[in-house]
């Protein structure tokens, strides 16, 4: 992770010689860094991120929404996701970063199939639960990767952390389907995220559901319906909330002005955006930014 402060993006950085993009740290010595103002500072990271504390009780924010843990919760940040630590020096526990890249390299395409299912933020909450014997699973292995990660490597180091992490990820999905909700979202998962895909990446060029229902080549309708199905909520509604998250990201970065973050996100005026913002926050722009930059 970088060390500059203040953090805006944060990409994947492994001091390790030679380079790789998988990472296991203790978190007890992560707190311990002496990194406070930068683990508690908004940042976003292009990298996933899994942290699961097998000792002690704390707050993660993840995309300006708080989630509690404890010793039988783990924690998903996606890529893309602003978050921010609640440093806790007493806590143990692991978190595990890698890219998309390791976990893909050499992938068959079952492994394809599932993986990264598991960050889809707009399904599932970042704060997971899983049952007793699945929580066991995981410690076990989180320690099987950490000390295999901190041996010294051999020729088949490296397959063996990919393996150990899809298991990790495996268990992890496993415990997800235990919520009602993911068992709905199952048939429609791959619709779905094509939508949530299109509107990630065209979300500054339309906020239409006409104009992504023509991009996936269906109905309004049958967007709508989908939408419904695995989120409980309408296309338009789900298209906004993105809009408004992505504005929200920005805005604590800080370092891009308002006007700027206005017309990126497609909106011809800055105070279209100040009222659009305001309708779904109840904030405006400005007052949403202070809460991380006091000084703006």
């Amino acid at each position: 992770m970088s060390a500059e402060n203040p953090i805006r993006d944060v990409y994947f950085a492994n001091p390790r010689v030679p380079r790789l993009d998988v990472e296991i740290i203790a978190l007890e010595t992560l707190f311990n860094r002496g990194l406070n103002h930068i683990l508690q500072a908004p940042h976003r990271v292009y990298f996933y991120q899994i942290v699961i504390c097998t000792q002690g009780v704390g707050t993660h924010l993840i995309d300006f929404v708080e989630s509690a843990y404890d010793e039988e919760t783990l924690l998903l940040v996606s890529k893309g996701q602003v978050h921010q630590f609640q440093v806790n020096p007493a806590n143990q526990g692991f978190l595990i970063l890698f890219t998309s890249e390791f976990l893909y390299e050499n992938a068959t395409e079952i492994n394809l199939s599932h993986s990264l299912r598991v960050f889809e933020q707009a399904l599932f909450s970042p704060a997971i639960r899983p049952l007793p014997d699945q929580q066991q699973s995981l410690k076990t292995l989180c320690q099987m990767m950490y000390h295999e990660y901190h041996a010294p490597p051999d020729k088949l180091s490296t397959e063996v952390l990919r393996h150990l992490l899809r298991l990790i990820l495996l268990q992890i999905e496993r415990a997800q389907q235990i919520n009602p909700s993911s068992q709905q979202a199952a048939p429609y998962y791959q619709e779905f995220v094509a939508f949530r895909r299109l509107v990630e990446r065209d979300l500054g060029r339309s906020r239409n559901v006409q104009y992504y229902a023509r991009q996936l080549a269906i109905s309004a309708k049958k967007l709508n319906e989908l939408a419904r199905q695995v989120v409980n909520k309408t296309a338009k509604n789900f298209i906004d909330e993105q809009v408004v998250l992505e504005a929200q990201r920005l805005l604590a970065q800080g370092d891009m002005p308002i006007k700027e973050i206005a017309y990126h996100l497609g909106f011809s005026e800055p105070t279209n955006l100040g009222k659009f913002f305001k309708k779904h926050t109840h904030m405006t722009p400005l007052a949403f930014r202070q809460q991380f930059h006091p000084s703006d």
